[in-house]
């Protein structure tokens, strides 16, 4: 019976006590600590209820009237003996008595009156305990599972001394040695003679010692004398201090698969030695045509090389400018604290523009990547708070030509998202945005709750928190609209940009479950939306709301 309730199930508790009244001080103590709470009166309730809604815990009386309290922890403790349970005992309870208790199988004792909240605190690390007791028994059945339905393959263990201590129903069936005919004996015993005279046994237990997976491919002896042609590794096995304790071999029986890649090797000879002789006559044709192709790739590989390079070079040229952005903000930060160093915001502008030189260095690293897919650090975020902690870096950035307006909702939704990933992407539309107002002007960052009805052509109908920057800059016309999210494309200058900033933002939004809406007019301005998941389940709190800012 699996005792520990899960992440959305409270745990069943049943509260034995003749006392009516300090029944019900317990059992609301349990619903206080968000437990369901069956009870009873006596001992032979108590047992009737177990039977038929299997608690997790029971909280037990020394002295019920009709049945002693250790003879009902005895019964409980004989049928249901994953069940926990907690004795409760009155104040004059001896120490002799409470060892007792514990003796006919009670897993904690307390004495009464019990504090409300040292109940429920017990009561949870119970049922912790038994959690991890159950977590380990299913871990050790599963390691005993995989080994001993792993029938090709032999998996043995052996001591620091190379002596055997545990071997599997395939290391029975490889090597034809019972367990109890091998376990105690020598591992050495299962190598070839020549392996033994070069101390093969031992040199393969020093560099498991070392640390190393030691990989091996070699003839091995069966009990009956014959050979077998095996592939294996060799680990080191260490205790919760690290500490070596033993070793794990593996040795799996390849000698069809060696037998079929001699063979194979074989005839691969033979037919070269056939080749080469039907081949003779046109030796000296095969070599001109060979220095020809031998020209012609080195002429191809030095037109692609130029080409790499000149790639490379524009790449680089747009991250540095990209990099350069954060760099800014840094020193701006840095700018400002050192008029303001007695400030306790100047404390602050520091951290920012710490911040911003990591994010800017993972930044580099993310675009440098770009082809890969990203690995993301999933965590549930409030968006008003990342707009909030990057409003100085956002300033730094756009400079004292731009306006900034922030329209945050105060009850925007909470999201499932990474966080560094949501601030770099904030940053790229920021900075495109000042980019798009050469002049000045007006940038807004806002948020709202965004429910989609009807699927689009990126977005899935449902809830989704959007964060969106608007600039009344240039716009962008059709043509550019179209391909505003391709890598590389970019209506920069050569050296001002990758191409990879939206195209970025717009494969996080994705890979996150939600969608980038464009809204552009030339000569007007542009908004750029995205759109992330509302984050839901009962053990997500909605974050709280915070300020505008100013």
């Amino acid at each position: 019976m699996n005792i520990v309730p899960t992440m959305r199930t409270r745990p069943l508790i049943l509260n034995v006590d003749d006392d009516a009244a300090n029944r019900s001080v317990k059992s609301r103590s349990l619903l206080m600590g968000d437990m369901e709470v069956i009870e009873g009166e006596d001992g032979t309730s108590a047992l009737a209820l177990i039977a038929e809604r299997q608690p997790v815990l029971v909280l037990l009386g020394v002295n019920p009237p009709d049945v002693g309290g250790l003879e009902v922890c005895r019964r409980i403790k004989a049928e249901w003996p994953d069940i926990v349970v907690i004795q409760i005992a009155a104040t004059s309870t001896s120490a002799a008595e409470k060892i007792v208790g514990l003796e006919s199988g009670a897993d904690c004792y307390l004495t009464a009156p019990v504090d409300p909240l040292e109940l429920i605190a017990v009561t949870r690390a119970m049922l912790r305990l038994r959690q991890a007791e159950g977590l380990a028994r299913e871990a050790s059945e599963r390691y005993r599972m995989i080994v001993e339905s792993a029938v090709d393959c032999a998996i043995f263990t052996c001591g620091l001394d190379g002596s055997v201590t545990s071997w599997n129903t395939g290391a029975q069936a490889v090597l034809g040695y019972r367990a109890e005919e091998i376990v105690g004996e020598p591992s050495a015993r299962i190598f070839m003679t020549e392996d033994i005279a070069a101390d093969v046994p031992d040199n393969e237990m020093r560099a498991a010692h070392q640390g190393l997976s030691v990989r091996s491919e070699r003839w091995h002896r069966r009990r009956d004398g014959t050979r077998f042609w095996s592939s294996g590794r060799m680990v080191a096995l260490r205790d919760r201090r690290g500490t070596v304790a033993g070793y794990l071999k593996i040795l799996c029986d390849r000698t069809v698969e060696k037998d079929a890649r001699d063979a194979l090797e074989a005839l691969k000879q033979e037919l070269e030695h056939r080749v080469a002789e039907r081949t003779r006559d046109l030796a000296a044709a095969n070599e001109h045509l060979r220095a020809e192709i031998v020209e012609r790739e080195k002429a191809g590989e030095q037109i692609r090389q130029r080409q790499k390079m000149e790639a490379l070079g524009q790449l680089t040229g747009g991250i540095a400018h990209d990099f350069n952005n954060l760099l800014t903000a840094i020193l701006g930060g840095l700018e400002v604290t050192r008029r303001r160093i007695e400030d306790p915001r100047g404390l602050r502008l520091i951290d920012s523009s710490i911040s911003a030189a990591q994010r800017g260095a993972k930044l580099i690293a993310q675009l440098l990547a770009f082809a890969r897919k990203q690995n993301l650090r999933v965590e549930y975020l409030s968006l008003n708070t990342l707009v909030y902690e990057m409003r100085e870096l956002i300033e730094q950035s756009v400079g004292a030509a731009v306006r900034l307006e922030y329209n945050l909702a105060a009850d925007v939704w909470p999201v499932l998202a990474d966080a560094n990933q949501v601030r770099t992407a904030m940053l790229n539309l920021v900075v495109n945005a000042r980019d798009a107002m050469p002049d000045g002007g007006v940038l807004r960052i806002a948020t709202e709750n965004t429910c989609v009805a009807v699927p689009e052509a990126d977005l899935a109908a449902g809830e989704y928190a959007a964060l969106s920057v608007r600039d009344d800059g240039i716009g962008m016309p059709p043509e550019v609209l179209e391909r505003l999210f391709e890598p590389f494309f970019t209506t920069k200058d050569v050296g001002k940009g990758t191409g990879l900033g939206l195209a970025h933002v717009y494969g996080f939004v994705r890979q996150s479950g939600g969608g980038v809406r464009v809204h552009s007019v030339v000569g007007e301005g542009t908004t750029i939306t995205i759109l992330l998941p509302r984050a839901s389940g009962t053990d997500v709190e909605t974050a709280a709301p915070i300020d505008n800012p100013r």
